[in-house]
């Protein structure tokens, strides 16, 4: 279930409750937030009416309704019976005089609401919200600012998988003696080429744990701590892409890298499945072993710092996600203002740069990189770049260029000391 689409419905619902009050309603939430394991529409008229509730309350400025990824349960949460992690809502007033007090009466009103309303009155909310496996309190950053705290479970965290019966797999595939054994957990939606898999890897000398579907990843994954995830870039519901964005959010998990697999061969349909190239495209078992080995060295060698410069929100996640399973601490920057700053505040080992932002105002960026550090390597980015702007870039600062797609292999000529391409 889609929550940042569910948010939105359920404001679209409740205009009519907004009449003359000068109040309005807004939703703060990341690019991409992974699946809700809920029912979109009762999860849509419950919160519309806990975003109703607040509304009628509040005498001016503005109602927000934020949305994040947690992996810790937050201070104050009543008991949970998941190990997390959740996507966690917060409801609140901002510019106008609601009370704690107020909030906590507010949830224990029946008030209008009835069976079928696309808004649900606050009592009924809580108890749907309740009955999803998420749970709805008042907490606050400070006494001036209470406001409505939704925890809700993900799709990714929601299975429960029983390891016994894998464990019992992995006896099948006894190490040879001497040969060290490096633990692999894969998911794979197609169950003959699941098989066929891990019979491959298990023959090469790994030990494989095969997840029958991505509700099972979080929990093998934590049970099994395997030293590379490989993920169907194909699995749905959850997506692979939620999956590695929750196993990055967790602690215990945020180390391990994690390599996509699929059959498409095209760069650019790689691109719109937002796989960047996060993706392993194996023609083979033996290339499938190559990615597998470069990302257990890139997580042995000593860990360095990539500054990312790209202001397409989900474009840069994916690009985060990508540069971590590889092993490298991350910094983010949406603009050239904001990199130059960051650049000078943690002095990056590689810096990466969107084309369109390299070229503002005649290559700012580029020549402000190159007075703080004439070493750094700094590289330009497009999913589509000539020669002849690639070059253009190189006379003003940039190391090298390249294609968006080709990040991994980038990454791993300058880890080789072949930066320039």
């Amino acid at each position: 279930m889609d929550l940042p689409r569910v948010i939105e419905q359920a404001i679209d619902q409740i205009s009519s409750y907004l009449g003359e009050r000068p109040v309005s309603v807004v939703a703060e939430y990341p690019a991409h937030l992974p699946a809700v394991h809920s029912d979109s529409e009762q999860l849509g008229r419950a919160l519309a009416g806990l975003i109703a509730a607040t509304v009628t309350r509040a005498q001016h400025g503005e109602v927000v309704v934020r949305a994040a990824l947690t992996s810790e349960l937050p201070v104050g949460a009543p008991p949970s019976e998941g190990p997390g992690p959740w996507a966690l809502l917060r409801i609140g007033p901002r510019g106008n005089g609601l009370t704690r007090a107020s909030l906590e009466r507010m949830l224990d009103e029946n008030g209008a609401g009835a069976e079928g309303d696309p808004v649900m009155a606050p009592v009924a909310a809580c108890r749907a919200i309740r009955g999803m496996g998420g749970r709805v309190w008042v907490g606050e950053e400070s006494e001036e600012a209470p406001e409505l705290r939704l925890l809700l479970p993900l799709r990714v965290a929601s299975v429960a998988a029983d390891v016994s019966p894998l464990r019992r797999t992995l006896g099948e595939h006894l190490p040879r003696p001497g040969q060290p054994r490096r633990r692999l957990l894969i998911l794979v939606d197609d169950d003959q080429l699941r098989g066929v898999l891990a019979s491959e890897l298990s023959a090469a000398g790994y030990q494989v744990v095969a997840a029958r579907d991505g509700g099972e990843v979080l929990s093998l994954a934590r049970a099994e701590q395997p030293d590379v995830i490989l993920l169907d870039i194909l699995a749905r519901e959850p997506t692979a892409f939620d999956i590695a964005m929750v196993l990055k959010q967790d602690r215990r998990l945020a180390r391990i890298p994690v390599l996509f697999m699929t059959s498409v061969t095209d760069p650019e349909a790689g691109m719109r499945m937002s796989a960047v190239d996060f993706v392993v495209r194996p023609t083979g078992t033996g290339a499938l072993i190559t990615a597998i080995e470069s990302a257990l060295t890139a997580v042995r060698q000593p860990v360095g710092r990539v500054l990312v410069v790209e202001p397409k929100d989900a474009l840069r996640e994916t690009m985060v996600l990508m540069i971590q399973s590889q092993g490298y601490r991350v910094t983010e920057a949406a603009g050239p203002e904001e990199a130059l700053v960051l650049a000078e505040r943690v002095t990056p080992g590689l810096v990466l740069v969107n084309a369109a932002v390299a070229q503002e105002r005649d290559y700012w960026l580029l020549r402000g990189l190159r007075q703080l550090s004439p070493d750094i390597p700094v590289f330009v980015l497009a999913e589509a770049l000539t020669d002849a702007e690639g070059k253009a870039a190189v006379r003003r600062g940039a190391s090298g260029y390249t294609k968006t797609d080709k990040l991994p292999d980038l990454l791993h000529r300058v880890r080789t000391g072949k930066q320039r391409p």
